[in-house]
């Protein structure tokens, strides 16, 4: 009996889901359990399980597409069996969005191109590379055909391995890298764009969301922006200890335990603005910016106000591990009441970071770097110290309720008793 392959919903708050790839081509033969296909939601990129065995009869939603859950965008069945009845209510695109109206005095346009797929397609049968998320962003950055390589992973999967293990550019194989058509008329773009040839790059899914909304919170947030110096003895101090006895303790660790117990103290900066209200939130959930190979992630960890050093540090580290492979459930990603990014890793003195909103509040972290100070007596003295920076929701924090969150942070971290 055919069965239905639908959008599934990935998620609490998920609507909506696009194709990312098919693992099959029509008329492969598919397993329970195997990944069938890639589906992007607004923050992760997540495989896709066949819920049974048999044919891959029909795709109905091509890779690239935008559906609703629950909509039909595949039929596995047997190779004989009749599927028109489950075809028939897909008879219609469903995600072909109304035409714009056009106004009578503007001049024709050109129809834009035709979409590119996103996953690429064997010269022979047509089936599509079954290859990672992760190699297939490498492959796409390299220029590398995914033709041309040959999987190690399971039922010969191309993984980011492979991909890299074969130089940096698909020239080495003969093949040049695709090059996309520009999206804007050569007229509206400058003469020095349009002489120079290059590879426009496409946003990911959740890349195209985090710059919608980012964008939109920096054009419409009041952003104000606090930093203070705070020393580091302390926190270098603690780490040193933690290794001693076998336990990995990252100072971003330090840094989240520091700000779950000042969120604690000043819950207006644990908040949501939402509709020109504070909404105080009762649990300190704590995004932590990731990079990862598919772009920015804002992993959230949960309830870290009841959690020890020691705690978080276990916490953390599994969070960003399963970020950054792909591993994530998108409700992992919602609903964090403050956010943490911190560039220090790459020697980055300080910088400022954008809210993420409804939050009110983002804390960026510089690297820890020794720096002359003035001691009590009169003296100058080198000693660790780092940059942070405070960005406040202006409609719910002031200069002052900032600057206050600060001296307080500043003293928790130089206080051996409150950090532990």
């Amino acid at each position: 009996m055919a069965t239905e392959v639908v959008m599934p919903k990935l998620g609490l708050t998920m609507e909506q889901g696009t194709i990312g790839s098919w693992l099959f081509a029509e008329g492969d033969q598919v397993t329970k359990g195997q990944p069938l296909m890639e589906v992007a939601t607004d923050k992760v990129t997540m495989e896709v399980e066949a819920q049974v065995s048999g044919v891959l009869r029909k795709i109905v939603v091509e890779a690239g597409v935008e559906v609703p859950v629950a909509t039909l965008v595949g039929v596995i069945g047997s190779v004989d069996e009749d599927i028109s009845g489950l075809l028939s209510a897909a008879s219609q695109p469903a995600a072909a969005p109304p035409p714009a109206p056009v106004a009578a005095a503007s001049p024709a346009t050109p129809p834009p191109s035709a979409p590119v797929p996103s996953a690429p397609v064997a010269a022979t049968g047509g089936r599509p590379h079954r290859a990672s998320p992760k190699a297939r962003k490498i492959a796409a950055e390299r220029g590398v055909d995914l033709s041309l390589i040959a999987g190690t992973g399971p039922g010969g999967r191309i993984v980011s391995a492979d991909v890299l293990s074969t130089g940096t550019s698909s020239a080495a194989y003969g093949a040049a890298p695709t090059i996309s058509a520009p999206v804007a008329s050569p007229s509206a773009l400058p003469s020095f764009a349009t002489a120079a040839a290059g590879v426009v790059v496409e946003l990911t899914r959740p890349q195209q969301v985090a710059a919608q909304r980012l964008t939109a919170s920096y054009q419409q947030v009041p952003h104000i922006h606090v930093w203070m110096e705070i020393s580091a003895v302390w926190m270098q101090q603690f780490r040193k200890g933690y290794a001693l006895e076998g336990k990995k303790v990252s100072f971003n660790d330090l840094m989240v335990r520091a700000c779950a117990r000042v969120l604690t103290e000043f819950p207006r900066f644990n908040s949501h603005f939402v509709d020109g209200k504070i909404h105080q939130l009762a649990q300190v959930d704590i995004a932590i910016a990731t990079d990862t190979a598919a772009g920015l992630m804002v992993p959230v960890l949960r309830d870290v106000g009841q959690k020890s050093v020691e705690g978080i540090a276990i916490d953390s580290a599994n969070l960003v591990d399963r970020t950054r492979r792909g591993a994530l459930g998108p409700d992992e990603m919602a609903g964090g009441s403050f956010t943490i990014s911190n560039l220090g890793m790459f020697g980055v003195s300080r910088f400022t970071a954008i809210i993420n909103p409804p939050q009110v509040a983002i804390l960026a972290i510089g690297a820890i770097e020794n720096r002359v100070v003035a001691l009590d007596n009169g003296a100058m003295a080198s000693r660790p110290c780092m940059s942070v920076n405070l960005a406040g929701d202006h409609r719910a924090v002031d200069g002052a309720a900032c600057a206050r969150f600060l001296q307080r942070l500043k003293q928790v971290l130089e206080t051996p008793g409150l950090l532990a």
